[in-house]
């Protein structure tokens, strides 16, 4: 088996780490009119966090209706295994109505009988595509939407890594 070592530009060993990068600055919202702080919306359904700014967990927005005022929640992350991390955030009527090429919105509607019907839709460069329907889902849903979004969030990835390395090759 033939091992290669990498050598940084000095010539000493490169570590395997990348370097710790400095951690972003924080946005601050406009003042509100008083000059005071912005006034948080009025429906906030995670203690301590703003769904329409940060992300949240799925799990605990999954049991009441979307807002009015939504169009869905956008996924940030999710991972394959059940009762992981699986984190959205509101888009709103005022966001742009496109998504993010390789990024998922979930919407849902209640439904008969307690249940709720949930779709996905995914963004493509060009368009967004209804991803998947699951009619008449009940309690907690997260685990059974979980495999599909995660399944295309990484074929989206894996495709946009083959497409940039073709066009690479190509120039």
């Amino acid at each position: 088996m033939t091992r290669f070592n990498m050598i940084d530009l000095t010539g000493r060993p490169a570590s395997r780490r990348p370097p710790a990068r400095p951690p972003l600055p924080r946005r601050r919202s406009a003042p509100g009119p008083d000059g005071g702080p912005a006034p948080r919306p009025l429906l906030t359904l995670v203690p301590g966090r703003d769904p329409y700014r940060s992300p949240v967990e799925l799990r605990t927005l999954v049991r009441a209706p979307m807002p009015e005022d939504v169009r869905g929640a956008l996924v940030t992350t999710v991972r394959k295994a059940p009762g992981r991390t699986f984190q959205v955030r509101w888009t709103t009527l005022d966001d742009p109505s496109r998504i993010p090429a390789g990024r998922v919105r979930l919407s849902w509607t209640p439904a008969a009988d307690g249940r709720t019907d949930v779709s996905a839709h995914l963004g493509l460069p060009g368009a967004q595509v209804l991803l998947a329907v699951w009619p008449a889902l009940r309690g907690n849903w997260c685990d059974v939407v979980r495999p599909t979004v995660a399944e295309v969030t990484e074929l989206h990835a894996a495709l946009s890594l083959a497409t940039a390395a073709l066009d690479h090759l190509v120039r």
